[in-house]
């Protein structure tokens, strides 16, 4: 496998939560986190029917290109590629890293959901390009995911790889530095942003930090 050139990610990774009913309120955040200099944002819809995905994706990913962002799809590779994506992120039941590497091509980015150090490690020896963890705290975002696991388990998971740590979970601005000093190159937020006053204002925070 080709050796692949460390990826670079700014501290705050937004994730957008694409829900039923709410493709303006969503696309209006992602233009907030854009204009703001976000490098990266990740566009979840777990709810949603293909069509309306992808085209919220496409206005997106066209949104973002605009500002010199760039866009993670979750879990789909097909919206990914028809969206024109940077990338796709993973969770445990998707595609194998390689078949998305297969579909994408060697340039995109690809980010694998993990739980413990062996899918970690299986993500690193896959060919992944950062790993998320968690669910670092309790979180609403969710509502399959993990029981918490805490900084410590984290501090373990930055052990065990070298890749790219994107922590997860319950992760607000309080708990964010905590997070960072525990091993993660960056955090994830989904309802701190949603409910922050200036979500421009935490991008700015942390967009010129970079892994």
């Amino acid at each position: 496998m080709p050796t692949r050139a460390p990826l670079l990610l700014a501290r705050l990774y937004p994730i957008v939560d694409l829900r039923p009913g709410r493709a303006p309120a969503t696309l209006a955040l992602a233009r907030v986190l854009v204009e703001a200099g976000a490098p990266w944002l990740q566009l979840r819809a777990k709810d949603l029917p293909d069509a309306t995905f992808l085209e919220v994706a496409r206005e997106i990913v066209q949104l973002a290109a605009t500002g010199g962002s760039r866009v993670v799809v979750n879990d789909r590779c097909d919206v990914c590629l028809l969206a024109g994506a940077a990338g796709v992120h993973l969770g445990q039941e998707d595609l194998p890293v390689p078949e998305a590497r297969r579909i994408l091509g060697e340039h995109a980015v690809i980010g694998v959901s993990t739980h413990d150090e062996a899918e970690a490690r299986r993500a690193e020896a896959e060919g992944a390009d950062y790993v998320g963890f968690g669910a670092i705290y309790r979180t609403a975002s969710k509502t399959d995911a993990s029981p918490p696991r805490g900084p410590g388990a984290l501090a373990a998971i930055r052990r065990a790889v070298r890749l790219p740590i994107v922590a997860i979970g319950g992760i607000d601005v309080d708990r964010a530095d905590e997070v960072l000093a525990a091993g993660a190159d960056a955090v994830a937020m989904i309802g701190a942003l949603e409910s922050a006053p200036d979500p421009a204002a935490l991008v700015r925070r942390w967009a010129a930090a970079r892994a």
